[in-house]
């Protein structure tokens, strides 16, 4: 608390709200704004307002705190920094210290199974660990309200895999003239408008609020998780030798951060362990909370080699 007062004297004396869950806070002066951010009290997004002002920002919004959010910010990477190079040094230490026992285990029925698990997380390296598993880039769009037993994708006409739906032909009316009104100036406008992308929504007091989660954010999660899938896919291509299928799936992300929602477009794989394995894993991908539109994620993995 020392050092927060200390970095804290170069702020006004201003009387500040500050937003914890759902109360409001305050008023307090800037330096104790300061001292909680440096204490773990509040983050860098924790709303913020002057006193008597009821419109809250980010502190990282509000310039008298920016410089003292940097600089927590950097701390933060620099302990991170050091936390996971600590962390590498334990898993050195301990590698060595138990090779001789690894080695006599390689040499049994024991050293088989530890080898096969490594295969299956990824130590020896994705492309030896999951051969013939392959996932195509992800798209990310805006969420859309959808059955639980709605298709993901249109299969290619002719495509084997999946017969194609029966269209129903629209009715015609004896008189293609009558009981068909025409359309007014209101309805020729709308018609005119282009089609709205899907990137604003409206909030309930009638402000238009654009999308808000990060594509390049979930991206990265997406890259650097993908490989806990594929062990699900390698486990499922044990469970039924000679697998070879395209799997799209789509999963949606709530604006806490968590994987709320999974849908996977393969009737075979709808229900069942191989649903349950790629949920249990993707609601433990660290996205970021959020506000606004929620995101949808779609994925499609190959598996095998199709004829």
């Amino acid at each position: 608390m020392v050092a927060g007062q200390e970095l804290a004297t170069d702020v006004d004396d201003g009387q500040w709200l500050f937003r914890q869950g759902d109360l409001v806070l305050g008023p307090v002066g800037s330096a104790q704004i300061i001292e909680k951010l440096y204490a773990g009290e509040l983050a860098p997004d924790s709303p913020v307002a002057p006193a008597g002002e009821r419109h809250f920002l980010r502190m990282s919004e509000v310039a008298t705190f920016q410089v003292h959010v940097a600089r927590f910010e950097a701390q933060a990477r620099v302990a991170a920094a050091m936390a996971v190079e600590a962390q590498k040094t334990r898993q050195r230490m301990l590698v060595l210290g138990g090779a001789a026992a690894v080695v006599a285990l390689l040499l049994g029925g024991v050293g088989l199974m530890l080898a096969r698990n490594a295969a299956v997380h990824g130590w020896f390296g994705e492309d030896d660990a999951f051969e013939g598993i392959t996932m195509e880039p992800p798209t990310i769009k805006l969420a859309q309200s959808r059955r639980d037993d709605e298709e993901l994708l249109a299969y290619p006409t002719g495509d084997s895999r999946r017969p194609e739906r029966p269209t129903e032909p629209k009715p015609v009316p004896a008189n293609p003239g009558a009981g068909t009104p025409k359309p007014t100036a209101v309805a020729r406008a709308e018609e005119r408008k282009p089609p709205r992308t899907g990137s604003v929504s409206t909030d309930p007091d009638g402000l238009e609020m654009g999308q808000q989660f990060d594509q390049a954010a979930i991206n990265r999660v997406v890259a650097g998780n993908k490989a806990t899938l594929f062990r699900c896919f390698k486990e499922e291509a044990e469970r039924s030798p000679g697998l070879a299928a395209r799997i799209p799936l789509e999963f949606v992300i709530g604006n806490d951060g968590h994987v709320n929602k999974l849908w996977v477009d393969n009737p075979q794989f709808k229900q069942g362990p191989l649903f349950e394995c790629l949920f249990t894993e993707l609601k433990k991908w660290p996205f970021k909370a959020y506000e606004g539109e929620r995101a949808t994620v779609g994925l499609s993995f190959n598996i095998g080699k199709r004829g």
